[in-house]
Parts: structure tokens; C-alpha cells; sequence
């Protein structure tokens, strides 16, 4: 018997298929929510990087500026071996180019510049100075190289202090030292070798509205006016410095420190006296270049601003700059952060210790 069989055809289900377009509309709408997302998140973090690295410069060139001012504060004064003991303080222009205009002399006196000069906010500027921010304070530090150079091998056209080891002075004060670019010819403790030189250095700090000023790119910047071969030449340091005020610390009682901290020594304010006592011989308030040189600290404000706007900012406050009040609110756009600093007038308080 044969058996047959009976086929079916049977249609098979074909593997392939595709999207309705239902489906591709919310396949596309939920993409287009997760682009977003990333775009927003993207966006937001760039805009957080950009404000971090604002604040981090903002605060590497507060916090540099404030050392840069404080080291030099530190060595202002420094004479080499020479112990200005007894000496006339004077206080020269201090953009004086020439050797006889600097403040130095042996006679018929021993007179020697004030370690450490300021000009406050409302005082004119120094020649050597024409575009300071206005009611920014100046520091000026006078002192010498700390590095000797060989009485043989100055370089040509530069100021140069020489002071004698060799003693009995004669006849004194006479040869207590020498400066100016020659007449070297002093001698160290031996009295037969010829003493090292140390390059005069007078600094005059300031803030400038601007760090390229022609044309002006108003960035404000921290600038220092320097003697170098004869001439004072500017030099940009610091930029986003906006303000800079200087509290000098007074000693009263010749013991190498502080007692009162005065805004200007030339013409203190009437507030700033009454807190201070007034021995005899320690403070007079006639005699400016008397309390110059009993400045033994300098406290030192510094205002530094963000170089770009920050967009979503506004800058309602205001700051303490200590004795010349506050600055602000300004209003705009851009960060800022106080900085203070005191550094210590080494070598002025040094000589008053009592070992």
C-alpha cells in the first residue's frame, strides 16, 4: 500500500522587519533629549572650567603680587656691611636719575635715604610715574644688591655702594662708603682687599590702569618703576591688580617694633594720631622724614580683579583696604578678593633689637 503524503504550503514568517513611524518619531525625540543634555552638560562644565581658571589666576597674581611687594619690603634698607648708625635719614625724589640727587652723603654729614617711602591715594605722582590708577597708593623700597660684584668689574654707567670693613676709618665719616659709577676704593676687614661693590636699586610700586597703555588694553596692573643704568624704567609685574594701600607701622618706643599704624607719615590723619603714643624723639607730627624712619613694617592691601567679565556675576560688595576705608561695590562684571599682607623692614627693626 502507498501511502501519500500531503504537503502543506506554509508561508514562513519573514525574519526582517522595520520601524513604524510611531517609533521613529520617539526614537528621535528621546535622541534629541539625550543630545541636549550632553550639550547642556557640556556647556555648563566648560562655563565652570572658565570661571575656575579666572579664580586661579585671580588668585596666583593676588597672592604673587603680595610676595613680590613683601620680599623686597623684607630687604629694603640693606647697605651691604655698612651699619647706617647716626646717620641723617633723608627721603630724594625717588625718580632721581642722578648720583648726587639719590639721598647718599659723607659729608659734611653721614646721610643715608629712608629705607621704605610711600605716597597715599590723594598725593601727586612721582615724574617718573604717569599712569597710575588714581587713588592707588605707591610703595617705594630703597636698598642695594644683595649680590657683590667685584671693584674691578662694574658694568659700565651703573650706580654702585661701596662701604669700608677696614677700620679706623680716616679720616671718619668721610670713608664710610662710596656711591656712584667709579672712586671704588675702599677695602674690605683686611684693609688690603678691595671691598665688594652692591648695585643700588631703588623700586617705585605702583598700579597702572593698564598693562599695554598704547592703546590702553584696561587691564589694571601692578608696575614698578626701577633705576637701571641711570634711568627709570617701567616695568608691568603683576596684571588684574586693581588697588594697592600701604599701612606703615611706626615704632614709638625704639625697640623695633611697631606701636601704630599710620595711612601717610607725611600728614597723618587726625584719627590715625590718637591712637598712637607720642614719646619724645620717636614721632613728631612736623617732622615727616623723623617718622619715615621709624618705619619698621609696612602692611600691605591688595585688590586683585579677574582679567574677563564673568557673565551671570554682578559685584555688589565692597572692600576693606584697611586705613583708606573701602573700594566698592562696583557693579560690574568681575570677580575680585582682597589680599593683606604686614612684612617686616628687616633691616630698620634689626638695628633697634636689643640682643
Amino acid at each position: 500500500m502507498i501511502a501519500c503524503v500531503k504537503h502543506q504550503n506554509k508561508r514562513l514568517a519573514s525574519p526582517e522587519g522595520g520601524f513604524t513611524i510611531v517609533e521613529m518619531m520617539v526614537a528621535l525625540t528621546v535622541g534629541l533629549f539625550l543630545v541636549g543634555g550632553l550639550i547642556s552638560l557640556l556647556v555648563s562644565t566648560s562655563a565652570a572650567r572658565t570661571e575656575l581658571d579666572k579664580s586661579s589666576r585671580q588668585i596666583e597674581n593676588g597672592r604673587y603680587a603680595l610676595q613680590l611687594l613683601s620680599d623686597d619690603v623684607r630687604h629694603a634698607g640693606f647697605l651691604g656691611t655698612y651699619m647706617p648708625s647716626g646717620a641723617a635719614a633723608t627721603a630724594p625724589d625717588p625718580c632721581a636719575t642722578a648720583v648726587v640727587n639719590l639721598g647718599f652723603a659723607t659729608s659734611p654729614a653721614l646721610q643715608v635715604p629712608v629705607s621704605v617711602y610711600g605716597y597715599d591715594g590723594s598725593a601727586a605722582d612721582p615724574s617718573c610715574v604717569t599712569d597710575r590708577l588714581a587713588g592707588t597708593g605707591i610703595l617705594v623700597v630703597r636698598r642695594v644688591s644683595t649680590t657683590g660684584v667685584p671693584a674691578a668689574s662694574p658694568v659700565a654707567g651703573e650706580v654702585y655702594f661701596q662701604s669700608s670693613s677696614c677700620a679706623p676709618l680716616a679720616p671718619p665719616p668721610e670713608a664710610a662708603f662710596v656711591i656712584g659709577t667709579g672712586g671704588f676704593t675702599l677695602q674690605q676687614k683686611d684693609c688690603a682687599t678691595a671691598a665688594l661693590l652692591n648695585k643700588y636699586m631703588v623700586r617705585v610700586y605702583y598700579v597702572s590702569s593698564c598693562n599695554v597703555c598704547a592703546p590702553s588694553d584696561n587691564i589694571p596692573t601692578l608696575k614698578v618703576a626701577e633705576y637701571f643704568l641711570g634711568a627709570m624704567t617701567i616695568t608691568p609685574l603683576v596684571e588684574g591688580i586693581q588697588n594697592m594701600q600701604v599701612e606703615y607701622g611706626i615704632d614709638m618706643d625704639n625697640d623695633g617694633g611697631p606701636d601704630c599704624y599710620i595711612s601717610n607719615p607725611d600728614l597723618p590723619a587726625a584719627g590715625e594720631i590718637a591712637t598712637c603714643i607720642n614719646p619724645a624723639g620717636y614721632w613728631a607730627t612736623a617732622t615727616a622724614i623723623q617718622n619715615w624712619s621709624n618705619v619698621m613694617t609696612v602692611r600691605i592691601n591688595i585688590l586683585a580683579r579677574n582679567n574677563e567679565p564673568s557673565g551671570d556675576w554682578s559685584d555688589t560688595r565692597t572692600y576693606n583696604l584697611g586705613l583708606a576705608g573701602t573700594a566698592g561695590p562696583f557693579n560690574d562684571r568681575y570677580k575680585r578678593h582682597i589680599y593683606s599682607a604686614v612684612a617686616r623692614v628687616v633691616n630698620a627693626a634689626g638695628r633697634r633689637e636689643t640682643p
